[in-house]
């Protein structure tokens, strides 16, 4: 489980790019199937944070692997979270 930085439609949007051609579904629950791996994702609202006057949207992400080898399903992983990162400190 994640806790992630983002409205649906900036994650919806992500996660296609990132997946493009292996997923399936949609907001709030996606299937990613790439070689012998296969992820399930659901998402829901997380509570909103707040630093100083700035207020960030969060989301709490669950990962759920339901086929392939562990390294298959890092890899995926690794992939995702390399395609999905953004900027920040």
């Amino acid at each position: 489980m994640r806790d992630v930085t983002s409205t649906p439609a900036e994650f919806d949007a992500s996660l296609r790019q990132a997946a493009a051609g292996a997923l399936d579904g949609g907001y709030p629950s996606y299937r990613v199937a790439r070689g012998e791996a296969r992820l399930q994702i659901d998402v829901v609202p997380g509570a909103e944070r707040r630093i100083a006057l700035v207020r960030l949207p969060t989301l709490i992400v669950t990962y759920r692997f339901t086929a392939g080898s562990q390294a298959a399903q890092e890899a995926l992983l690794t992939q995702l979270d390399r395609a999905m990162h953004r900027g920040g400190g």
